[in-house]
C-alpha cells in the first residue's frame, strides 16, 4: 500500500473518526486489539456488525453522524 493510500484512508470519515476517537480508546471501548482497528482504517478487514454498530453509537455520542457504508467502505475499496 502506498503512502498516499493510507493517507486517503485516514482521511476518510471513519478514519477521522479513529483519529479524533483515538485508537487505543476505541479498541479498548470495544474490546478489540488495536492492530484490528487499524486493519480495518487500512482496508484489509473490517468490523464484525456489533462492532459497526458500536462504532455509530460511539460517533453519535459526539455528534458525528457515522454511517455503515462510511465504516465500510475502505474494506470494499481495497478488494
Amino acid at each position: 500500500m502506498t503512502l498516499q493510500r493510507r493517507a486517503e484512508n485516514w482521511d476518510s470519515e471513519f478514519g477521522r473518526f479513529v483519529k479524533s476517537y483515538g485508537v487505543l480508546l476505541l479498541a479498548t471501548r470495544l474490546h478489540v486489539d488495536p492492530s484490528a482497528v487499524y486493519h480495518w482504517i487500512a482496508g484489509s478487514s473490517s468490523p464484525h456488525p456489533s462492532n459497526a454498530f458500536a462504532i455509530q453509537r460511539l460517533a453519535k455520542r459526539r455528534h458525528i453522524a457515522l454511517s455503515l457504508d462510511k465504516i465500510y467502505e475502505r474494506f470494499q475499496s481495497a478488494r
